[in-house]
């Protein structure tokens, strides 16, 4: 059942992106900061694309994925993530933040977070091994951006920290 229904969540972001690329309009927004990006920026950029490749990398990312998605609460936090500021004035963003990685880098987040939450019967020893490993083997994946042209580095750190937050939270009061 669970098989199902991912494959039915992820053929449904498909073709909404698919959709969206070939005859929606493209939004996105320069940075956290520039006071004239309006709402729809900041709701729809993650429907928008650069180009074709864009799209074609983060459905391939999205579709090699196992497990849950936590898409409803994912796309919230990309959402909430966008109106972040970002370091800007250090590392200058040439370009629009558009596309569905924000996103992705969220269900990373809640992904290791429930992870981590998960393994806190056997104590708080194997809870922060798990966090460790979070912090040294994924999170230099979204800061690696930062050598990447074009590239909102920063929403990614955001999205995946901002996930994993929630992912602990969330783990946490779903055994209440």
């Amino acid at each position: 059942m669970r098989l199902r229904r991912l494959t039915i969540e992820k053929t449904a972001v498909t073709a909404v992106l698919a959709a969206w690329y070939f005859f929606g309009p493209q939004y996105g927004y320069e940075n956290g900061l520039t006071p004239k990006v309006s709402l729809p920026d900041h709701v729809l950029y993650m429907l928008s694309h650069a180009n074709v490749w864009h799209l074609l990398g983060n459905l391939f990312v999205l579709w090699i994925m196992r497990n849950r998605l936590y898409l409803a609460s994912s796309v919230l936090i990309a959402f909430a993530a966008s109106f972040l500021p970002v370091f800007s004035p250090v590392w200058p963003l040439d370009g629009v933040t558009m596309g569905f990685s924000g996103v992705i880098f969220a269900i990373f987040g809640v992904k290791w977070g429930v992870c981590c939450q998960s393994f806190r019967p056997a104590g708080m020893d194997a809870v922060r091994e798990k966090t460790w490993e979070f912090a040294t083997k994924v999170v230099p994946f979204a800061i690696a951006g930062i050598i990447i042209p074009h590239v909102n580095w920063c929403l990614h750190l955001y999205c995946l920290l901002m996930g994993f937050a929630y992912g602990r939270w969330r783990w946490k009061h779903f055994l209440k």
